[in-house]
């Protein structure tokens, strides 16, 4: 697809979804603050069907109100990111240490301990919860369109293919340096419009996944193999960069891996965390977690 349809395709969906925003002074700040970035860009370019469109806000405030806004059709608490120490103070005496074992700590002493600054996060255990079925299709029914369907501490799935990205906020930047593979840093503004940059498109052109290092390098390995049913490659030193960074990692805290389950909203690694959740920290044996894990994964399908 050229960068002229693109430029079309992705300014008709998000006015298409902002005249849904009944706050007209959000919808502005909204608008000015929109990044687009992500798998839709990728697919657009490699004339693919687009998934959803991945929505990043550059200002936190406008961020945490976008938040708010979505939150309040399902009553969920919104945690700001900037407001951590002040959370941390709201916690009993003996669950405000953050190096407590995990299994002496609540979840919520979990949830407060996990923010970030600049991070805006629900309120929610587990993967998630989904508005109930009846209601979207009693919502559809009605004509309505990018409405709550699924929530997720770090995310907020509207109808109509539209996400709107919580985790991050920041300029393209900021943003990307999250990001673990570089195809998927060409991003879209309205002030700039599809902006490109040559590492992403020759990664698009050639179909060879590039790591170019994340804070979350567990989630990478694990969306690798996404990639690789899709006939994308990945050489031996790219695997080799996410295993390094995984080494520094005490995936036996359960507060680091949920952090590092981020962005897998996936049943299956929501159970996992559960179930550690309530284990004794010294039962957190290498043998146990391989036995934990053969017997969570072997009740699930890996590709659904």
């Amino acid at each position: 697809m050229k960068v002229k349809t693109i430029n079309k395709v992705i300014k008709k969906k998000m006015e298409d979804w902002l005249s849904t925003i009944t706050d007209e002074v959000l919808t502005i700040e909204v608008r000015e603050n929109i990044l687009l970035s992500g798998g839709s860009i990728a697919s657009m370019l490699l004339k693919e069907d687009i998934n959803d469109f991945d929505i990043y806000i550059q200002d936190h405030s406008v961020l945490l109100k976008l938040a708010k806004h979505y939150a309040k059709f399902n009553d969920l608490t919104v945690l700001d990111g900037n407001n951590r120490e002040h959370y941390l103070g709201l916690l009993p005496p003996e669950e405000n240490y953050t190096d407590m074992p995990y299994g002496n700590t609540s979840f919520m002493a979990v949830m407060y301990k996990s923010l970030h600054p600049g991070q805006v996060k629900l309120q929610i255990d587990g993967a998630g919860i989904a508005i109930a079925n009846e209601d979207i299709e009693e919502q559809k029914a009605k004509g309505k369109k990018y409405f709550p369907i699924f929530y997720s501490q770090n995310a907020i799935s509207l109808s109509d293919d539209i996400q709107i990205v919580l985790r991050f906020s920041g300029t393209a930047e900021q943003i990307h340096e999250s990001f673990d593979f570089i195809h998927a840093t060409n991003y879209w503004t309205y002030k700039d419009g599809l902006v490109t940059n040559i590492r992403a498109l020759e990664s698009l052109l050639t179909k060879e996944l590039r790591y170019q290092g994340s804070k979350y390098p567990l989630t990478s390995v694990i969306r690798m193999k996404k990639f690789i049913t899709r006939q994308w490659t990945i050489n031996a030193g790219e695997i080799l960069k996410m295993l390094f960074q995984i080494s520094d990692l005490d995936l036996k805290n359960p507060v680091i891996l949920e952090e590092q389950l981020i962005g897998v909203d996936i049943a299956y690694f929501s159970q996992l965390i559960n179930i550690i959740r309530d284990t004794k920290p010294e039962k957190l044996t290498n043998s146990y977690l391989v036995q934990l894990i053969d017997k969570v994964f072997n009740n699930f399908d890996g590709d659904e």
